[in-house]
Order: structure tokens, then sequence, then C-alpha cells
């Protein structure tokens, strides 16, 4: 807990003077700032050690991933203004290794639901505190089965199995075609990285109409390649919403996604 704390205060910390900085590269949604080791605002990217990537999502959604240049991700957080003041939404950290520590939600400054913590080298959470707009509730140890388990907001009861899971068109291999037809490895990650296959593991929400969304990485590799599944899964077509106890609810999908390096 007082680790955890100290975390999210560090949000903080950083941002009194990386607002002060301009980014390397800008779109119309997206900005990137680049650090030295001490992360004081570095002057190129060539120079730096690690860099975030912005992207405005929408008016009220800002999300920011931090990386090392040519490694995995640090952290990902999110805001509800542009100035980076509220936080709001999803907050997970990685190890040196890009393997998910903590994560969990902020609604306007406060944590909520379940924050979920990762031990050793697993991807699934060992255990969880729960908050309730910012009250800590309790901490328990949780089954964490990936695509078994609906979010706990979706009834006053949390399901650990589900009856009709969420389908992509035409099944799983119909997410298999999809996934083949649309991800390549990007050209950053090829010259970064020396012959093998690299996977990502990626976990996103499918809501009651079918749409993806919260998305966010339980196993970061480099920033290209998981911008390329954050893309993928970001433009996927609808899915055949979860049904539980006859009715339609959130669920939440587990999916590896690898890369080959030739």
């Amino acid at each position: 807990m007082q680790r955890m704390q100290k975390r999210f205060s560090f949000i903080f910390t950083v941002l009194c003077f990386m607002l002060c900085i301009a980014g390397f590269a800008q779109s119309n949604n997206e900005s990137f700032y680049v650090f030295k080791e001490d992360w004081s605002p570095a002057p190129s990217l060539e120079s730096c050690t690690y860099f975030m990537h912005e992207v405005k999502k929408g008016d009220s959604e800002y999300g920011c991933r931090y990386y090392t240049k040519n490694g995995p991700m640090i952290k990902q957080e999110t805001y509800k203004d542009a100035e980076l003041k509220i936080p709001n939404g999803r907050f997970c950290w990685y190890n040196e290794k890009g393997k998910i520590d903590s994560c969990g939600l902020v609604k306007n400054l406060r944590k909520d639901g379940n924050w979920d913590y990762y031990l050793g080298d697993s991807i699934r959470a060992t255990y969880f505190d729960e908050y309730d707009n910012g009250k800590f509730i309790k901490r328990d140890v949780t089954a964490d089965t990936g695509i078994t388990k609906p979010d706990a907001d979706t009834s006053s009861k949390t399901f650990t199995t589900i009856q009709i899971a969420a389908q992509f068109q035409n099944g799983s291999k119909g997410w298999v075609k999809y996934l083949e037809k649309n991800v390549e490895t990007p050209a950053r990650f090829s010259s970064i990285f020396s012959s093998g296959v690299y996977t990502i593991t990626v976990c996103f929400l499918i809501d009651k109409q079918g749409h993806t969304g919260d998305i966010y990485l339980r196993k970061s590799i480099e920033w290209s390649a998981d911008k390329e599944v954050f893309n993928i899964i970001e433009k996927s077509p609808p899915w055949k919403p979860a049904v539980q106890n006859g009715r339609v609810v959130n669920y939440r999908q587990l999916e590896n996604i690898s890369f080959a390096v030739n």
C-alpha cells in the first residue's frame, strides 16, 4: 500500500515541468515529450532516456504512456483535462521487463473499484484492493481468469465464470484472421530487436454493445509494437457481447499478440 501511494504521488511531481517542454513530434491528437535519465527535459529523441506519448482520445480523455527509449512501457496514465491535472481513468505501472506490476481506475482524482497487483512473473493478478470513490474497502485475493471475469460494476454480484463469453465475428477463427490481416511488425521494432518472436499481452473491455475499450497491457515490449496492439484493439469490429444469467454484461478479454523479427 505504501509503495503504491508513493508511485501515485509521483504522477503529480513530473507534471510541473513536463508541460513546459515542447513535443519532438506532434499530430492533431498525439504529442511526444522527451526526458533525460533524471527526468529533466531532453533536447532530442536521440539524447533522451525516456519519452512520453500523449494521445488525445476526446475532450475529456488524455492518455499518457511513458517508455524507456528502446524498451518497454514504464507506466500508463489517463487524465480528464488537457493540462493533465485531473487523473481520471486507467493507471498502470510496469517493471523493468515490461510486465505489469499494478493497475487500477481513478475517477476524478480518487481511486475507484479494484486495484490489481501482480507478483513475480505472473500476468495474472495476485490480489486486489477495493476502493469506493477514494475510500479503501478491503484487500482480497483474486481468481484472475482473464477472459472469464466480467467487471464488478456490471451488477451487484461479481461472477468468476461466464455462461456465454463475448465472441468476435465468426468466432475465434474470425479473430485470428483479423489479427493476421491487420497486425504488422513495425520497422522501428525490427531495427531495435534481434531475430525472434516477441509477445505482447493485452487486456481490454468488451462492453454491452460489443465495443472494445479500457485497453491496457499486461506485458509490454516496446513503443511501436505496443502502439500497433493498441490500434488493432481500438479499431476492432464489434463483438457479440457476453451473457450472464440471461442478460448482456461487460466482459474482459485477455489476448497474446506476437511479432516476428527475421
